[in-house]
């Protein structure tokens, strides 16, 4: 099976498993619609990237000796807030984070909410790889954020 198709199917597994309510939707399109239109998207962007880093200091994860380890711990805070399940893949020099079945908004706001759960997301996995003892001068990286698919990160790139 090729990596598309096993985050589909994993994502598949992972909707299946969860209840999701749409309580929350008005309000977050508003959020990200008028945050954007207000304060321009690079300091949407870098507010929704700061939510990220103080979600990771509210919910820390021990220490952990392996990039598996990590990533079992991670995916324990993404299960407690019902936002998907991320997969860690060393690559050379850096490490590429995918993070599939995380909440999704329709219509108009979906690709201004795909880009600010991204800088949120980044902001978090930077907390914590921080925390396990990396380079506070390296950032996590956007690398894909759409509203189609997994989200896609990397540290040390």
């Amino acid at each position: 099976m090729d990596k598309k198709s096993a985050h589909q199917a994993r994502s598949l597994e992972y909707y299946r498993g969860r209840q999701f309510s749409g309580q929350w939707r008005l309000f977050m399109t508003a959020l990200v619609e008028e945050l954007n239109a207000s304060a321009g998207s690079e300091e949407m962007l870098a507010f929704f990237g700061h939510l990220g880093a103080k979600i990771a200091s509210d919910l820390p994860i021990d220490e952990q000796d392996t990039l598996e380890g990590l990533e079992a711990a991670v995916n324990r805070r993404w299960h407690q807030l019902d936002w998907g399940w991320c997969q860690f893949y060393a690559e050379s020099d850096m490490i590429v984070i995918a993070h599939d079945a995380w909440p999704r908004l329709d219509g108009a706001a979906k690709d201004t909410w795909a880009a600010a759960l991204a800088a949120l997301l980044a902001g978090a996995y930077n907390a914590w790889l921080r925390d396990q003892g990396g380079d506070g001068a390296v950032q996590v990286q956007v690398l894909k954020a759409n509203s189609e698919g997994p989200l896609e990160f990397c540290y040390g790139c």
